[in-house]
């Protein structure tokens, strides 16, 4: 019994140590928006550094009804949005969440959100990867041009 055991904590460490090879997110943030905007964007920098590619495949956030993945483009000098199923990330690769580009849209923000968010609110937004797994990363709030927009 105590062989099993042992046994047991050995291949639940090995695969904790699998998923601490988990997707490097830095510099998370969102754009304050104007007050009654329906719709917020978060910004990240996604970096992979294992071995297998990892696909993003949807985000959430407590406090707004959905969450989806998009891209802006500019097609003849107007800016179109298109809604993205999935963001591959190679092997050693950084992927950019940035305006102007793929972004995570969080729309239709709760009453209590559209009131109480400004600068320096945090907002826990939720990745959702092809492999079931999931990844948390708290994105603050930031004014207009702290972003680098």
């Amino acid at each position: 019994m105590t062989k099993k055991f042992f046994c047991a904590s050995v291949f639940a460490l090995m695969a904790s140590s699998v998923a601490a090879q988990d997707v490097i997110i830095r510099d998370s943030y969102i754009p304050v928006a104007p007050p009654g905007a329906m719709a917020h964007a978060a910004y990240m920098l996604l970096e992979n550094p294992s071995e297998q590619t990892r696909s993003l495949i949807g985000a959430s956030a407590p406090g707004y009804a959905m969450a989806h993945l998009h891209s802006s483009q500019s097609n003849d000098g107007v800016m179109t949005m298109t809604m993205v199923e999935q963001v591959d990330i190679a092997p050693g690769q950084s992927i950019a969440l940035a305006p102007g580009g793929l972004h995570i849209m969080l729309m239709r923000p709760s009453a209590e959100l559209a009131a109480e968010a400004g600068a320096g609110y945090m907002v826990d937004v939720t990745l959702l990867f092809a492999n079931g797994e999931t990844q948390t990363v708290s994105a603050q709030m930031r004014p207009h041009g702290a972003d680098g927009s």
